[in-house]
């Protein structure tokens, strides 16, 4: 495809990253002329310096030739104009960034009044969802719901002691209709085979039913109860939507916020949570406020260092889990080898959002990993798919992918080799980034 994309910070950076391994043709559009260096040294990706909503712009990066717009800067307005100037040309497609709750109607859809835009992507709501998710989960660092609540995937780590540290897989005595689906050892993914050996530290990615998921989960990872009481740093545009979705889960929630204007707004918007007029940068501060004793510490203050800094004290302190809310690539990456749970990157929340939308076939969701482990894609088998009525055995499926389960009509099921998918199926795939197009290939029709 040819894709124009239209931002290059960090979102932006890594949509096209993901793109240009995958092979499409991509155009890359900021005002930052240091941003589009870095992108044309990196990628390999035309790069234009200029405004993404001026159609001298536009038309120098030949956006009628252009299948997709994606518009991803930090201005909701670039962002929207740039989609309308794309649609008047005739994209066929166009995805934008939008902070702004003016813009949108319920649920975050655009409003009605900006019908170029097919698709909207909104940060804040995204990562809100993401922590609400792993507030119900203990002990996992990623989760990923598919087939409307029918299959989990959980990413846990393995812990010194548990039934799976030094073990293999199939001495493991995984549930019946749990399967790894791949494994982080280091910095390499591998898809895995019952005399794989698991080893503390190792990322595992499990799916199923979310009781055999997490029943599996156990025996990797020490587990407690879900999450009943949290401390949330910062109370920002984010801050307000995590806290929001924690309320909607009755976690009794204590809210630093050092700006006093912003928490006298949220104490009025909140419900259920106590929001306090402080920075929460000291000892004293948060042991007095339960740090000591809380299920749950998050940092979304906007500033990844003192993010950081703040989830070390808080662990240090005695919170049984700390998340970090971190934009930096190179802080995430590293975050939680020195103490930090969870790491949570917008960036990558945004990309698998965006994904969706652009990948062939008839794809119900997909789902970036964190570093780089790979995808899921969770998509329908049709009359078309070069997949449907044959035993996956048979089928010359990319080396670097597995089809973990299939939701038929009589239940979910983990895949194996005599499995048939038909028509109607869901299945759910995992992959890492370099087979994906072949993934597709083989859904996408005959």
């Amino acid at each position: 495809m040819y894709v124009v994309v239209v931002g290059a910070g960090e979102v932006g950076f890594h949509i096209t990253n993901i793109l240009t391994q995958e092979g499409h043709d991509v155009v890359l559009i900021d005002r930052d002329a240091e941003q589009i260096q870095r992108a044309s040294q990196e990628l390999d990706v035309m790069g234009i310096v200029g405004n993404g909503a001026s159609k001298k712009v536009l038309r120098e990066a030949q956006i009628a030739r252009a299948e997709i717009l994606i518009a991803v800067t930090d201005s909701d307005e670039v962002n929207m104009i740039a989609c309308m100037a794309a649609k008047h040309v005739g994209v066929g497609m166009t995805i934008a960034r939008v902070r702004n709750q003016d813009y949108l109607d319920y649920e975050d859809s655009v409003s009605t009044e900006f019908t170029d835009i097919d698709y909207v992507i909104q940060p804040e709501s995204a990562v809100a969802h993401e922590i609400a998710k792993l507030a119900e989960i203990p002990g996992a660092l990623d989760v990923e719901i598919f087939a409307d609540g029918q299959v989990f995937m959980l990413e846990v780590q393995v812990a010194s002691g548990t039934a799976g540290a030094e073990h293999s897989l199939l001495s493991i005595g995984l549930p019946r209709n749990v399967l790894i689906t791949a494994v982080l050892q280091g910095d390499n993914m591998m898809i895995p085979s019952g005399k794989t050996v698991l080893h503390e530290g190792d990322r595992v990615f499990l799916a199923g039913k979310r009781e055999g998921v997490l029943e599996a989960a156990a025996l990797l990872s020490p587990q407690s109860r879900s999450s009943r009481t949290g401390i949330l740093l910062g109370c920002g545009d984010m801050g307000l939507r995590i806290a929001k979705a924690l309320e909607e889960r009755d976690i009794k929630l204590t809210i630093f916020e050092k700006d006093y204007e912003r928490s006298v707004e949220a104490a009025g918007v909140l419900q259920k949570s106590l929001v306090l007029h402080d920075e929460g940068l000291s000892e004293i501060s948060l042991i007095q406020e339960g740090v000591r004793e809380t299920d749950l510490f998050i940092a979304a203050t906007g500033d990844d260092r003192l993010n950081i800094l703040t989830s070390l004290l808080a662990k240090r302190l005695g919170a049984k889990r700390t998340i970090s809310i971190i934009e930096r690539p190179e802080f995430s990456t590293i975050l939680e080898s020195v103490g930090v749970d969870v790491a949570i990157s917008p960036r990558r929340i945004l990309a698998s959002a965006v994904l969706r939308f652009i990948r062939a076939g008839e794809v119900l969701s997909a789902a970036l990993l964190d570093k780089s482990a790979g995808e899921v894609i969770e998509l329908v088998v049709t009359e078309k798919s070069r997949i449907a009525n044959r035993a996956l055995q048979e089928v010359e499926f990319p080396k670097d992918a597995i089809v973990g389960v299939l939701v038929q009509k009589d239940g979910v099921h983990i895949a194996h080799g005599n499995s048939v998918p038909r028509p109607g199926d869901i299945a759910i795939i995992f992959t890492r980034t370099e087979a994906v197009a072949g993934v597709e290939r083989l859904f996408a029709g005959k």
